[in-house]
């Protein structure tokens, strides 16, 4: 973007990216030499990949079992949501568990 002479604007409008977005790139990859994310951000799992798959198959198996029967058959603390979370990635039909 610097070097062919383009501005942060045109630059964000030809990848329809905000100027904002586009200015915290350029200015990483100056500072940086790279465009990616830091390893670790975002939120720290709760949950194992083993855990993951165990909430997900009480749903696959029956579909009437409810989000307190997943959370005891996992045995992990866990909220509703992410039973939901998981059963919305694994399969998008899976979203009549039944919040009981």
């Amino acid at each position: 973007m610097k070097t062919a002479g383009w501005s942060t604007r045109r630059f964000a409008a030809q990848v329809d990216r905000s100027e904002c977005a586009v200015r915290n790139c350029s200015e990483q990859w100056i500072r940086e030499g790279t465009h990616a994310r830091k390893t670790g951000s975002g939120a720290t799992r709760k949950t194992t990949r083993r855990e993951d798959q165990r909430i997900v198959r009480p749903a696959l198996v029956d579909s009437t079992v409810t989000r307190s029967t997943i959370r005891a058959y996992v045995g992990v603390a866990i909220v509703p949501q992410t039973i939901s979370r998981h059963l919305a990635i694994a399969n998008p039909s899976a979203l009549s568990v039944h919040s009981l």
